[in-house]
C-alpha cells in the first residue's frame, strides 16, 4: 500500500464558530492525552477519561491519541516559535490560543463509507463535519471545499467511499482561512524487476548504477544533478524533489529495475569543518526517501538498505576502473544488494576485518578482532586472495585483446569496465 496526500482549501463555512469550538476541544484532548500518557496511564483508560471530560465521540478521541502517541517528551503544542512570540508580546494571548488549537484530524474507515466524522461529497464539493453537539439539528455543519481538478481526475475514484481516507483541517494564522489535506492509501501492484538501480545520495547530486541481478553486469551509471535543493525554499525544494523522483522512475521503468536507496542519518553528522557539517545536514535526504515511496504506485519496488562501506570500496575501485568515487560507490552498493557474499569478500580483503553491520553501524555484542590472526579470518583471506588474482588477470593483460572468460566468467572489474552508457541528468 502506498499513501498519497491531496491538498485543498475550505472556501466557505456555514458555522465558523462551531468549527472553532470543535478544534478547541480536539486539541484539548490531544494535550490531555499527552499528559496522561507521560504519567503512564494505559491507552484504554486515557480514551475513557477523555470521552467523559471533553465529550467528543470515540473516533475523535482515538484520532487525538494517535496524533500524539509518538511525540517526544519535550513537545511544545502550538510550536516553540509561537511560544517565543507570545513571551515577547508579539502576539496576543487569544492569538496564541488560536494557534495552539488549529488542527482537526479524522481517520477513515472502509465500513463507514470512507470517513464518518469528516465526509466528502464530490458531487457538490462539500465536506460534512461532525461537531459532536447534543442538538441533533446542529450536529453537522457543511463546508464548501476546493480541490484542484487534476487531482480529482487522477484520484477522485478513490474518494467515493470505496476506500478509507484521512482528512486533516489546519487553520492558518490570524484566521486567514483553512487548509485541507486528504490522505489515501492506494493499492499498488509491484512488478518483479530483472535489475537493481541503486542511488548514492550526496549533497547536490545523486549518482546511480543499474546492475543485472543474474550475472552482476553493470548496464548504466550516471548522475542526477539537483544542486538547487540545497539552497532554496521549502516549497520549491519539494517541487524539485518531485521532479527528481519522476526522472528516477522513468529511468527505472526503462531498465526494468527496482530502486534501492541508502539509509542515512545526516542529523547526527559532525565534522571539524563547520561548512561540511552544515552542507551535510542541509541534505533533504529524508524527504527524498519519502517521495521515492510514490514510485510503488507505478509498480516500481523501492527498498532501503544500509550502504556502509560502499563509499570506501568505491574509493578503492575508482582508482582501478577510472570513474569517480560516487559512481563507483553506487556500483558497490548495487553489488552489495545483488551479491552480498562477493561484496563481503572485497570488504574483507581491502580492510582486513569483516565488520558486522546494522544500518551502517557496528552491532553490539560482536567480539571485535584485530588483524588476520583468527582462523576464520585467515580462511576468508585465502578466498579473497583467490578472487583478487582472478581480478588482476584482466588488469595485467596487454595487447588490446578482450579478456577471455574463465570457468566462472569475467571478473568483477571486467564487468565494471564493460561499455555502458554514462548519463548526467539535470532536474531543472
Amino acid at each position: 500500500m502506498a499513501a498519497i496526500t491531496l491538498s485543498g482549501v475550505i472556501i466557505s463555512l456555514a458555522d465558523t464558530q462551531a468549527l472553532k469550538d470543535l478544534m478547541r476541544r480536539f486539541n484539548t484532548a490531544r494535550r490531555r492525552a499527552f499528559s496522561l500518557k507521560r504519567q503512564g496511564v494505559q491507552t484504554c483508560t486515557i480514551e475513557t477519561i477523555l470521552q467523559q471530560e471533553i465529550g467528543l465521540n470515540s473516533r475523535y478521541i482515538k484520532d487525538a491519541y494517535y496524533s500524539i502517541k509518538n511525540l517526544p517528551y519535550n513537545t511544545t503544542f502550538g510550536g516553540l516559535k509561537n511560544q517565543r512570540l507570545r513571551e515577547k508580546g508579539t502576539i496576543t494571548k487569544e492569538e496564541y490560543k488560536k494557534r495552539r488549537n488549529a488542527l482537526l484530524l479524522s481517520h477513515g474507515d472502509r465500513t463507514k463509507q470512507g470517513n464518518l466524522n469528516l465526509r466528502l461529497y464530490l458531487g457538490t464539493m462539500q465536506l460534512r463535519i461532525n461537531t459532536c453537539r447534543n442538538d441533533k439539528d446542529n450536529k453537522w455543519i457543511f463546508a464548501k471545499i476546493f480541490i484542484p481538478q487534476k487531482y480529482l481526475d487522477k484520484y477522485g475514484r478513490y474518494l467515493d467511499g470505496s476506500q478509507p481516507y484521512t482528512v486533516q483541517i489546519k487553520r492558518r494564522n490570524f484566521d486567514q482561512g483553512y487548509d485541507l489535506r486528504i490522505s489515501i492509501k492506494l493499492p499498488s501492484v509491484i512488478r518483479k524487476a530483472s535489475r537493481a538501480m541503486t542511488l548514492d545520495i550526496n549533497a547536490g547530486h545523486t549518482d546511480f548504477a543499474v546492475m543485472n541481478k543474474d550475472d552482476g553486469r553493470v548496464m548504466s551509471i550516471g548522475r542526477f544533478n539537483h544542486y538547487e535543493t540545497q539552497h532554496t525554499k521549502q516549497g520549491k525544494r519539494e517541487h524539485l524533489l518531485n521532479k527528481l523522483v519522476e526522472k528516477i522512475g522513468n529511468l527505472a521503468r526503462h531498465y526494468d529495475a527496482e530502486v534501492v536507496v541508502g539509509q542515512l542519518n545526516t542529523g547526527k553528522f559532525w565534522s571539524y569543518s563547520k561548512k561540511a557539517t552544515r552542507k551535510i545536514r542541509q541534505m533533504p535526504q529524508y524527504k527524498f526517501r519519502q517521495l521515492l515511496k510514490r514510485l510503488e504506485l507505478q509498480g516500481i519496488k523501492v527498498n532501503e538498505r544500509s550502504e556502509a562501506y560502499t563509499s570506501k570500496l568505491g574509493d578503492v575501485i575508482s582508482q582501478i576502473v577510472g570513474y569517480d568515487i560516487h559512481k563507483c560507490a553506487a556500483m558497490m552498493f548495487a553489488l552489495k544488494v545483488i551479491n552480498y557474499d562477493l561484496f563481503k569478500q572485497l570488504k574483507t580483503f581491502f580492510f582486513g576485518v569483516p565488520l558486522y553491520e546494522a544500518y551502517g553501524r557496528r552491532r553490539r555484542g560482536r567480539r571485535r578482532k584485530s588483524g588476520l590472526t583468527a582462523p576464520i579470518q585467515y580462511r576468508m583471506f585465502l578466498k579473497s586472495m583467490k578472487f583478487w588474482m582472478a581480478m588482476k588477470s584482466s588488469i595485467i593483460e596487454d595487447g588490446g585483446y578482450l579478456p577471455i572468460p574463465g570457468r566462472e566468467g569475467l571478473s568483477l572489474l571486467d564487468k565494471l569496465k564493460a561499455p555502458f552508457p554514462c548519463l548526467t541528468i539535470n532536474i531543472w
